[in-house]
């Protein structure tokens, strides 16, 4: 097995996107999705300042788990999404994201990038991933070592079902991790849906030399619109490591909370 490199980012569900629900939204593309990129808010006058495409997240996760892996628990976050409308179909979105450990020294910085064209019912997106360790250290006094990556996905909706194929090519680690996801959205009132997904996962050379399957996560979020501008999103989650990650990692059940503010 190749030697252990850390690549962290956000399992929870892009909380752009769950302020552009209907009445409310998804993966993450959470991810964990992490998941189809964050999309602007649906009507221009949603935001506080009328919708600029700017949103503010902050969150709590009880298990920090991406991609499969877990790699921290007792976790807060705070996240700053921009959507760029360059044309009518072609939007630009930049993300730069927090994470410091509750119990630990461990922090972690995120700047992502996405260039999506959307198609309806397609949408495409090619996009750049940086992961930072400030610390340098998982809390242990255990190195790591900052990442980069190149990812593209192409998802469609079927209704109120959405499936999103995600690819990343990891520059450091010099392997392909691929992801396939699926998530129905539930409206139950005009202010909650419901989100049960589906997530997938396999690498080549990505956590072990050779392609296997990694890993299979079901979840379920929920997302309650407290004002045209405000929303909360708790999930509860399972993970369950297969092939990669199987000797190494626990199955592990765990939740969270989120708000998103829109501008």
């Amino acid at each position: 097995m190749k030697p252990r490199v850390l690549l962290t980012a956000r399992v929870i569900i892009p909380f752009g996107l769950m302020l552009s629900l209907p009445a409310v939204a998804g993966t993450t593309r959470p991810s964990p999705s992490p998941p189809p990129p964050p999309v602007s808010m649906e009507e221009e006058t949603s935001g506080l300042l009328g919708g600029i495409g700017l949103e503010a997240s902050m969150g709590w996760d009880s298990h920090y788990i991406f991609r499969g892996e877990l790699l921290q628990e007792n976790t807060l976050w705070t996240q700053l999404s921009y959507d760029l409308e360059l044309t009518d179909s072609l939007s630009l979105n930049i993300t730069p994201w927090f994470l410091q450990d509750v119990d630990t020294d461990y922090n972690e910085f995120d700047l992502t990038s996405a260039l999506t064209y959307s198609l309806d019912p397609w949408e495409f997106s090619a996009g750049y991933a940086g992961y930072y360790y400030p610390r340098k250290s998982l809390g242990g006094n255990e190195g790591i070592g900052d990442e980069q990556e190149i990812t593209g996905s192409i998802g469609r909706s079927f209704g109120d079902l959405t499936a999103t194929l995600m690819g990343a090519y990891s520059v450091t680690r010099d392997g392909f991790y691929y992801e396939l996801a699926l998530e129905y959205e539930v409206g139950v009132t005009d202010a909650l849906t419901l989100i049960p997904g589906v997530v997938l996962g396999w690498d080549t050379d990505y956590f072990a030399d050779g392609t296997d399957v990694n890993h299979v996560a079901l979840r379920l979020a929920a997302n309650y619109q407290l004002t045209p501008w405000c929303a909360v999103s708790p999930y509860v989650a399972g993970n369950l490591p297969l092939g990669h990650l199987e000797e190494d990692y626990r199955d592990d059940f765990y939740g969270g909370v989120s708000l998103t503010v829109g501008f």
